[in-house]
């Protein structure tokens, strides 16, 4: 996907020909079209696409990542993960599982119940070895560390991003609070219309491990404030996804812990959770991350972390009341430049799509999802080398969800 530099034409009536009322009509007009055209016409994608949209590739999707990157020791003690076969209700939905794995661009699934694995399955060259890239699913992980910040005094929801970064101090991301962030509200511009946030030469200096992240943020194409049609965005006004904002948030935790966001994460999230083999975290050689969706865990880890997230938000405690409200809806997504089947946003958790209610997700490009009920604990995690298939996933994670007790709430594809 590229940006284009020349603006595209808007119409072909001559604005000389119109009275002044029409006139003013018109430029109301243009200037709605104008308000939502990405403000950084410099970017373009740096993720792969095809003609049938976001892919992820293996060599993207299946890897280790940069040898800077942070490895991230597994706990101590792993946590236990059972396995189960289907019950007569749930084969139903098992088998359909199967029927998309064998015929969609899938590459690793699981159905989880509790603690329970009722079915899993990979296509090479994935394995259960494998190291499994994120993409913006990581989202998650990060507002989990966020949360962890939170009830360990180190920050608030109201903690302003110029109070840890004062290189913000006078830019409009700077004014954002933690909350805002958590939103995607800052009020800011953003990057490309996938929301990735480098430039191409931005890009080729953080394969070379050049990059400043920080330096990056603070750049005035994506820390100044996003322009409506009459006036800027105020933070918490309006959603829109980008990655500045939980970048952002990646550095005031390393500035309010005293540690690299990874190290963080690393220790009071994931290792929380439980996983049995090290996490890799991508960030920057001054040991600032890529809090945006830069992990890398294998298969059982990342059922591990769901199933960590689903515990999490049924406890007492500072730690579950973060969680419950990271995991409802806490803004409309209504410009849909991102999450065309949501209509809500959580904090780094989408909500509120028709095919699957009373869920929430974690999103990454290229069709990777990890998704919860809100009525139980059934959970699905999906890798993928396509989001094509994608509607049919979030109605799969509905009749998964339903299949307990047998419920009757029937998805499309079921009948």
């Amino acid at each position: 996907m590229n940006l284009e530099s020349n603006p595209a034409p808007v119409g072909s009536v001559s604005l000389l020909k119109l009275k002044p009322k029409k006139l003013i009509m018109c430029f109301v007009w243009l200037c709605s079209i104008l308000s939502i055209t990405p403000n950084n016409v410099a970017a373009q994608s740096i993720l792969p696409t095809s003609k049938d949209g976001a892919i992820a590739p293996d060599d993207w999707l299946i890897g280790k990542g940069r040898a800077w990157f942070y490895h991230g020791e597994p706990a101590a003690s792993t946590s236990v993960i059972g396995s189960r076969a289907p019950t007569a209700e749930e084969k139903k939905v098992v088998d359909k599982a199967k029927e998309l794995f064998a015929n969609r661009p899938a590459k690793v699934i699981a159905l989880i119940d509790g603690r329970d694995v009722v079915y899993k399955d990979f296509k090479a060259p994935a394995n259960d070895d494998s190291y499994l890239f994120s993409f913006s699913m990581g989202k998650t992980i990060t507002s989990m560390a966020v949360g962890k910040a939170i009830c360990a005094g180190k920050l608030q929801l109201t903690t302003r991003a110029d109070e840890f970064i004062p290189e913000l101090k006078g830019k409009a991301l700077g004014v954002a609070t933690v909350r805002d962030l958590l939103r995607m509200a800052s009020g800011t511009t953003g990057g490309d219309s996938d929301a990735t946030m480098f430039t191409p030469a931005q890009n080729k200096l953080w394969t070379e491990g050049k990059l400043n992240l920080l330096d990056t943020i603070a750049e005035d194409r994506l820390s100044a404030a996003k322009k409506g049609v009459f006036s800027a965005y105020a933070p918490g006004e309006q959603f829109w996804y980008k990655s500045t904002d939980p970048v952002t948030l990646g550095i005031m935790i390393n500035r309010a812990t005293g540690t690299t966001f990874a190290k963080w994460t690393t220790e009071n999230v994931l290792q929380q959770a439980g996983i049995s083999s090290p996490v890799i975290i991508g960030e920057d050689k001054h040991g600032q991350a890529q809090a945006d969706g830069n992990y890398r865990m294998v298969m059982d880890d990342w059922i591990r972390f769901a199933i960590w997230v689903k515990d999490s938000s049924m406890e007492e405690g500072c730690f579950g009341d973060y969680v419950r409200e990271a995991t409802k809806t806490q803004i409309k997504n209504v410009q849909k430049n991102a999450g065309k089947f949501f209509d809500g946003y959580a904090y780094l958790l989408w909500t509120d799509t028709q095919y699957a209610p009373n869920t929430y997700w974690a999103v990454g490009y290229g069709g990777q999802r990890i998704g919860w009920s809100l009525a139980n604990k059934r959970l699905l995690v999906v890798f993928s080398n396509s989001e094509n298939w994608i509607s049919e996933l979030y109605e799969l994670q509905r009749a998964w969800a339903n299949a307990e007790n047998g419920k009757k709430d029937t998805p499309q594809m079921f009948k």
